[in-house]
């Protein structure tokens, strides 16, 4: 099996870094010193370097999705790279989910945990499109039933459960096509 791709694609950098951005973005909200310097203090700034950062890597995913399926990128080197996406972005997931704890403990900052979510369901949405074009893609591979193939296909779209879904489905498809290239050595 010839890979395409010996990593991450450069057009799935920004969804990759989106929950880093949301990260540094708290980071900056609450240093005077980097909002000072980055942003001038102004937090429409800010919302719109996570606004536009986000339409981009949408479109990034999107795109990404559309062409690893039209130029038939190999199913488990798409499930590969969905699965490596997932794993890199779990600290940053960590790190907002604490934060959003702290912040949901007084009512002041409740908003923030609010909006929080509401940006890590946006950060999901990026990765989920990535796996479905893998999924899609063990879909016209025959490699899944149709059942398993819309089962993990919602499964990428779920908060926490998308790392587990990956990682299982990944390994499903690397033993199918070791198993396949076994008997076809054997044959």
């Amino acid at each position: 099996m010839k890979s395409k791709y010996k990593k991450v694609p450069f057009l799935l950098l920004l969804p990759l870094l989106f929950p880093y951005i949301i990260l540094f973005s708290l980071i900056c909200i609450f240093t005077n010193t980097l909002m000072e310097k980055i942003f001038h203090n102004n937090g429409l700034y800010l919302i719109l370097l996570l606004i536009i950062t986000y339409v981009i890597a949408l479109f990034s995913s999107i795109i990404f999705c559309i062409k690893s399926i039209l130029i038939r990128i190999n199913s488990q080197e798409l499930l590969h790279i969905n699965m490596i996406i997932k794993l890199i972005q779990i600290p940053a997931y960590i790190l907002i989910f604490i934060f959003s704890l702290l912040c949901f403990l007084t009512i002041f900052t409740m908003g923030i945990s609010i909006v929080l979510m509401i940006f890590d369901c946006m950060a999901i949405l990026l990765t989920g499109i990535i796996g479905l074009a893998g999924i899609t893609r063990c879909l016209i591979e025959n490699k899944l039933p149709k059942k398993t193939v819309v089962i993990y296909g919602i499964l990428q779209f779920v908060f926490c459960i998308d790392i587990i879904a990956s990682i299982k489905i990944y390994n499903k498809i690397k033993k199918a096509n070791n198993n396949e290239n076994t008997s076809n050595i054997s044959s």
